[in-house]
């Protein structure tokens, strides 16, 4: 990978990480301004997508998953559940960076228990 792909690829993370902020803040916008804001919201994640695509890289989140020892993200609660294989992705914090089935970037996840 060249720096330009890592500089890339670390924009598109903070990208990201904007666009969830925008998901969060459209339940305090007003009913008759939400669609509107949201439409935005999906237009700039369409157009993340594809600039990454032209790229050969994607942003991966791993919201729901099994947390394994080959997902290319580091828990940042690891800690929490040492030796267990019983736990899964409760949050993405910041999502890894693929291209051609390698990470560019690792991603950060929060674990929770499956239970």
């Amino acid at each position: 990978m060249t720096d330009n792909d890592q500089t890339v690829a670390r924009l598109a993370v903070e990208y990201w990480k904007l666009l969830r902020v925008l998901e969060r803040a459209l339940e305090s916008v007003p009913d008759e301004r939400r669609e509107r804001f949201a439409s935005q919201g999906r237009y700039a994640a369409d157009r993340l997508d594809d600039l990454l695509r032209e790229r050969k890289m994607s942003v991966q989140s791993f919201d729901g998953m099994d947390f394994e020892i080959n997902l290319p993200a580091s828990a940042v609660n690891g800690d929490e559940f040492p030796d267990r294989t019983d736990v899964v992705v409760a949050r993405t914090i910041e999502p890894a960076v693929i291209s051609d089935m390698r990470p560019v970037l690792m991603g950060k996840v929060y674990l929770a228990s499956k239970e």
